[in-house]
């Protein structure tokens, strides 16, 4: 029974990826791919961070983002090719790679506003491009303690690891977030 459920759970996802090469994306498909890039790309970037802690606590955690983290997004690129992309975006950035593109803006301000009106959160928001790209956002949530060691509020922030993102990113605004508060998004761009 195992194997069966492994061999139609591969099949589904080699489907769900197998649109790009069809002549029409799919809302549903986009969203589903998008879905599990973003999985994919979260899942690696905690278990390298968890990683990170066990060999080195906060330290080491701080330099896995600053050296590391990069290299799991180029992995998940190079690995689907030129038709999906992912990356991370916040309008509070530490990283200036990590700035949002204009039209990116009122998606992050979307997701700012849905947090302070207390309404329903989505899983995702997708922003039509043109007849052949979308873009498909994820929010980032502060969930973890982890996170709020170097994310989180002054007071509450790790004061070695706030002086080493200074020291490399010389416009550090990745602070202030408390539990819940969305800091930004997984944006994965899908294209024909």
């Amino acid at each position: 029974m195992k194997k069966q459920f492994t061999a139609i759970t591969i099949f589904i996802l080699i489907g769900s990826l197998s649109f790009i090469n069809a002549q029409e994306l799919t809302l549903e498909n986009v969203k589903q791919t998008a879905s599990k890039v973003t999985k994919e790309f979260e899942s690696k970037l905690k278990k390298e961070l968890k990683n990170a802690k066990r060999a080195g606590g906060t330290k080491a955690m701080t330099d896995f983002c600053i050296n590391d983290s990069k290299k799991i997004q180029k992995e998940i690129n190079e690995k689907y090719g030129s038709k999906i992309s992912i990356k991370r975006i916040s309008l509070n950035n530490r990283n200036k790679k990590a700035k949002p593109e204009k039209n990116e803006i009122k998606i992050l301000e979307a997701f700012d506003l849905i947090q302070k009106s207390d309404a329903y959160e989505p899983e995702q928001i997708v922003q039509v491009v043109d007849d052949n790209t979308y873009k498909i956002y994820s929010p980032i949530q502060m969930n973890s303690r982890d996170c709020k060691k170097c994310h989180g509020l002054d007071r509450k922030v790790d004061k070695e690891a706030k002086k080493r993102f200074s020291e490399v990113y010389k416009n550090d605004r990745g602070y202030g977030h408390k539990s819940g508060d969305i800091r930004g998004a997984v944006v994965v761009t899908v294209s024909k």
